[in-house]
């Protein structure tokens, strides 16, 4: 059979490349750039379908979509309209306000059958007839009340959204030493020993330890990571009030980041975070000295997802704290190895959330300062 053939642009052909080896795509779209770097390389159909594990037609379909319409149609899948809408809005809003609402006196949370029964009028008229789609269907579409864990963040007002543009603008710059984009953020930590010697893991079996445990208090890390340099900071102290965190904060300035020109530092609303605090502790003089360089940004209230901090510390609690640490000693060497190795291997933070992203998902509940 004729071998299908393709001449790729050097523009193309160095776009296909960043696809294949450096960029993050779906498998799908490595695969379809697989098959036009092959085309155009003359390698066989037969070649390319027994590597990849796909048919002839799918190689002649990216040919053709390339001829068509570039690299944009061949390799990527065009948006789809999606599934059109059951319920208008005005009837959806209502029984998802009802479903947040507080549920009927004895019941633990909302389900289905009250809902029906307590529907405002008109809303949700079409819930049981025949023919509507399954109750687990539209207990995934009306969501909300059966989330058991969910957080909310209340009204996107304008202050909201000029808030939260400020980190997004700032992850979206390329690394800058002279000005650095730092997270912060702390975690409480609950010292635990086991009260009796767990057994060893063995061949066959894994490692044993009893259910009753002590407790040696409590202690705090303060956690700061620059996330496109992959470098992180991680503190033990004993508690987390305004002294300990402008000991942190002056840790910070004056050593990993004394020569940088300007310090942005991403942080949530917890109250010593506040240059308030470091008039109190330091004093104003001593205060305005050490925080020339430094603008604080803060996340919107309730939208501490927005500080890539809270990242880093996930990836801390998995790694390093998800078992039972006795003492502070022993918490600190296990954090100092773990960041050092980290460190080591410059481990960074993809974020890819954008203002476009936001505005997007987040448009049609967004409240304009007239409303308010």
């Amino acid at each position: 059979m004729r071998q299908t053939e393709l001449n790729l642009s050097e523009e193309d052909r160095s776009t296909i490349e960043a696809i294949r080896s450096k960029e993050v795509h779906q498998a799908r779209e490595v695969n379809r750039a697989h098959v036009l770097s092959c085309l155009d390389r003359d390698i066989p159909e037969s070649e390319i379908m027994a590597v990849l594990g796909i048919g002839r037609t799918a190689v002649w379909r990216a040919r053709a979509a390339y001829l068509q319409g570039g690299v944009e149609l061949a390799v990527f899948d065009v948006q789809r309209s999606g599934r059109p809408r059951q319920y208008d809005t005005n009837a959806e809003a209502s029984v998802i306000a009802l479903a947040c609402s507080a549920p009927p006196k004895g019941r633990q949370r909302w389900t289905m059958v009250e809902l029906e029964r307590c529907r405002p009028p008109g809303a949700w008229h079409a819930i049981r007839e025949p023919g509507n789609r399954s109750t687990h269907a539209q207990k995934n579409y009306f969501s909300c009340s059966w989330h058991r864990v969910m957080w909310c963040i209340g009204a996107l007002t304008e202050e909201y959204r000029a808030r939260m543009y400020v980190p997004l603008e700032l992850y979206a710059r390329p690394i800058s030493k002279a000005e650095p984009v730092i997270c912060i953020d702390e975690k409480s930590l609950q010292l635990i020993a086991h009260s009796r010697p767990p057994l060893a893991m063995a061949a066959s079996s894994p490692t044993k330890h009893g259910y009753e445990y002590v407790r040696n208090g409590t202690t705090n890390l303060f956690v700061a990571v620059e996330p496109k340099a992959g470098q992180r900071i991680v503190s033990v102290t004993e508690r987390r009030g305004k002294v300990d965190f402008v000991a942190f904060i002056k840790e910070l300035l004056t050593g990993v980041y004394a020569k940088a020109r300007r310090i942005h530092l991403v942080l949530d609303n917890l109250n010593t975070h506040f240059r308030k605090c470091f008039d109190d502790v330091l004093g104003s003089r001593a205060a305005a000295k050490l925080l020339h360089r430094v603008e604080f940004h803060y996340t919107p209230k309730h939208a501490s997802w927005l500080n890539m901090a809270e990242i880093e510390i996930g990836i801390l609690s998995r790694q390093c704290l998800d078992r039972r640490i006795a003492n502070r000693e022993l918490l600190e060497s296990e954090v100092a190895a773990w960041q050092q190795a980290r460190n080591e291997k410059e481990r960074t933070i993809e974020w890819h959330f954008t203002r476009q992203d936001a505005d997007k998902k987040m448009g049609r509940n967004y409240v304009s300062q007239l409303s308010c």
